[in-house]
């Protein structure tokens, strides 16, 4: 056995061996690279495809979750912008309540016996002429027909139709509404009554003067209290100046009411004062109205 080892039959079988085996370690790590180039070069692709769609993917649901944080936060914004709006309306209305009120103590402070609703003015009749207007409170505030309304200026008109909640008042400029008055400075004494031509200059009229008078532009016009429908000496308008109606062949001073009647916003409504009432010889009469009926409570 031992001859065999060293003969030369065995050496030539050990170097094809040896040649054999190195061919096929080379091919078999040939082949084996070839395959995984292969199977690479066709799954590479899927690889890129794959890879963007996660990332893609986690790309939106981070996004999603931006936008979810962001609409909630929105929401909280919204909810406060919301609050703070109210808290707003809140505070205008205390603070209009509170000039309001300033303006009551003031003219309570002049006239003691005075009786206020405080009102705001809602709507305007259409289709006249005169600046009248709707004001948010009615009978069920103590408003009654004739009521005089006024503002911290002065007289702006008064109550013509009561309804439950709201009333419709008729302006100084308006020919339907009477209220007597005195020249402050001279004594004259007259009657305030609208004319068409001057209304929508904001002027009205002061009628049935003396035909001798020491009326002059400038002077103050104020509520004589004669009629018991407007309190004495409440302030009305200035006189601009005199003028001569030949039809009538009477005198009569143009007024501008010291209140511009068409900015008018809020008003109060004169319920009660001392001798408040419309003097009918010896018989002191109210006037009440409901929706469309109206009746004299003696």
């Amino acid at each position: 056995m031992l001859k065999f080892f060293r003969s030369n039959i065995f050496k030539v079988l050990l170097g094809v061996t040896l040649i054999l085996s190195g061919i096929l370690f080379y091919t078999s790590a040939y082949l084996e690279n070839g395959l995984l180039d292969a199977m690479s070069y066709i799954t590479l692709p899927f690889e890129k495809l794959s890879s963007r769609i996660s990332n893609s993917a986690v790309s939106f649901l981070a996004e999603r979750k931006e936008i979810y944080e962001l609409e909630l936060e929105i929401e909280e914004l919204e909810d406060e912008v919301r609050d703070l709006r109210s808290k707003m309306v809140d505070y205008y209305d205390t603070k209009k309540e509170n000039a309001q009120y300033a303006k009551y103590y003031d003219l309570k402070r002049e006239n003691n016996s005075l009786k206020f609703v405080s009102a705001s003015v809602v709507g305007k009749d259409p289709g006249e002429f005169f600046g009248n207007f709707i004001i948010d409170h009615g009978s069920g505030a103590g408003i009654s027909v004739n009521d005089a309304v006024i503002t911290e200026n002065g007289i702006v008109g008064c109550v013509s139709h009561v309804n439950a909640n709201s009333s419709r008042v008729k302006t100084v400029l308006s020919p339907d509404v009477k209220i007597g008055v005195v020249d402050k400075m001279s004594l004259d004494s007259g009657v305030i009554s609208g004319d068409i031509k001057l209304a929508d200059q904001n002027l009205t009229r002061m009628t049935l003067i003396p035909s001798q008078n020491n009326i002059n532009p400038g002077d103050f016009v104020v509520s004589s209290g004669l009629s018991g429908m407007y309190p004495k000496n409440l302030l009305l308008g200035k006189v601009t100046s005199l003028e001569y109606d030949s039809y009538n062949a009477s005198n009569y001073a143009v007024v501008e009411p010291f209140e511009k009647i068409e900015d008018v916003q809020d008003v109060f409504v004169v319920i009660g004062f001392q001798g408040k009432g419309e003097i009918v010889g010896n018989t002191i009469k109210q006037h009440v109205s409901y929706d469309d009926s109206q009746k004299d409570i003696k």
